[in-house]
């Protein structure tokens, strides 16, 4: 166990990732863990060679960069995502889940966090996710 959590970087450190070619998307060279606020025991690992494309800001870079501030807290939405779809969580979750890590890091505002944890809540109801 310890040696896996040697490999496994803390929320807050610095990302360890390769960007692909055109640019859409990193790998991560090295994985993190996430504790859950108010909840030692519940922690979300994100394996190192994990794939995501940094904030799905459909052309608003206005109001978030697709790899810019925050972008730890994308990747693990991404990953919870990827859980939710294998039935492991509700979307929902992920969604609070990412909420809470914006709010948590300060990596925006309250305000601007809740605005994007609102468009992925928007785009969830959408696509039919729960």
């Amino acid at each position: 166990m310890k040696d896996k959590q040697k490999e496994l970087a803390r929320f807050t450190e610095p990302i360890r990732a390769e960007f692909s070619n055109d640019g859409k998307s990193l790998t991560l060279l090295q994985g993190f863990f996430y504790y859950r606020k108010g909840a030692q025991e519940s922690r979300v690992e994100v394996p190192a060679g994990f794939i995501s494309d940094g904030f799905s800001n459909f052309g608003l870079h206005f109001i978030v960069k697709r790899y810019g501030r925050g972008l730890k807290c994308a990747i693990l939405h991404d990953y919870l995502c990827e859980q939710a779809h294998a039935g492991k969580i509700s979307r929902k979750e992920c969604d609070e889940i990412f909420l809470e890590a914006m709010l948590e890091t300060r990596s925006f505002s309250p305000f601007k966090a809740r605005v994007i944890y609102l468009g992925v809540r928007i785009y969830a109801k959408c696509k039919g996710y729960k």
